[in-house]
């Protein structure tokens, strides 16, 4: 069974917590927990760029992002673009503000903290959902 681009997107929105999957340098396996936004369809997430994961990244893009949740899965494979500083795309800094709205996060945006320093907008190419106590009869894929 498929699932469009758009229900791949509407599931990445509402969590708070995603997985960055990514290759260090050495080709180990390197997972980061990130916060994420979608906006007009594309998912985002910032960084510093003196992360292990920015680091990573900027020799070999590829990820694997997941959702926290092991009972409502998404996996998305595909790279990260870098876009530069967060700060150059307001409208993406306004989603990430909305969503993460907790007084405690506040200090942990862009837009509070010049040290996030690097955007990233995921290029998809293939997803895997399904969801528990039946993932054989829900799984649903993508591909671009």
């Amino acid at each position: 069974m498929t699932v469009t681009w758009d229900e791949i997107a509407s599931r990445l929105a509402p969590p708070r917590i995603y997985w960055l999957c990514c290759t260090t340098a050495s080709g180990a396996p390197h997972a980061s927990p990130v916060w994420g936004a979608v906006v007009d369809g594309r998912f985002y997430v910032y960084t510093e760029r003196s992360t292990v994961k920015a680091r990573s990244l900027a020799r070999d893009p590829r990820v694997l992002i997941h959702l926290e949740d092991g009972g409502n899965v998404v996996m998305v494979h595909g790279t990260l673009a870098d876009l530069g500083r967060p700060l150059e795309e307001p409208a993406v800094i306004e989603a990430f503000d909305r969503k993460y709205d907790q007084e405690w996060e506040r200090p942990f945006l862009p837009h509070n903290d010049p040290a996030f320093d690097v955007l990233y907008v995921l290029e998809p190419r293939r997803a895997t959902t399904w969801t528990l106590p039946d993932s054989a009869a829900s799984t649903r894929r993508w591909a671009r």
